[in-house]
Parts: structure tokens; sequence; C-alpha cells
């Protein structure tokens, strides 16, 4: 099963994204490996993003964060962190600049 990170350009989008009825136009999706995924819980930044948004990322179920202070928040916490990849960072930047929500489906 494919492990994407999606944001979805507007707020009509959020909506289809609980039918899956988004279309590729859409979204912005981050498409991981399991070298990637693997590397980002193993830095911690799934935790990271799980304590200042206070979600609950994990490998069994979806997650989304729709807050935007939250996701505000864990940007600046990201941003810190030594270890956290530029397009995990661009995902979160992208959710505030479309005030959408981001989608983690794991």
């Amino acid at each position: 099963m494919a492990k994407v990170i999606t944001v979805p350009k507007n707020k009509e989008t959020e909506i289809a994204l609980d039918y899956n009825l988004a279309s590729p136009e859409q979204i912005v999706e981050l498409n991981l490996t399991n070298i990637q995924l693997e590397k980002l819980w193993n830095d911690g930044i799934f935790h990271l993003i799980n304590k200042v948004s206070n979600s609950n990322i994990d490998d069994f179920e979806d997650e989304h964060i729709t807050n935007l202070n939250d996701i505000y928040n864990t940007l600046n916490e990201l941003k810190k962190n030594p270890n956290c990849s530029g397009d995990i960072i661009e995902m979160f930047e992208l959710a505030l600049s479309y005030k959408t929500s981001i989608h983690f489906c794991f």
C-alpha cells in the first residue's frame, strides 16, 4: 500500500477527500518509499508532528491535521529539526498557503 501525504488545494477538495473523490489536479501528494518512511520514523519526525499537533500518525490508520494553528506550530518545530526533509516542510507550508489541511495515509 502506498504511503502518501496529501494536501488539498481548497476547502471543497477537503470534503472530496473524505469520500475519495478528489482528482489529482485538486491535491498535492508526497509519495514516500518504505525507506523514506522508516527514516522519518527513526528520526522522530512523526513523533514530533504527533506531539505538537496532538495527532496520532501511525502505520495502521489515516490521520489528518485540519487546525491551521496546529499546522503552523508544527511547521515551526519541523524547521528547527535538522533531520526533517524539505519535502515534509513544503507540505506543511502548502497546507498553510491553501488554508486547508494535511493528510497522512499510511
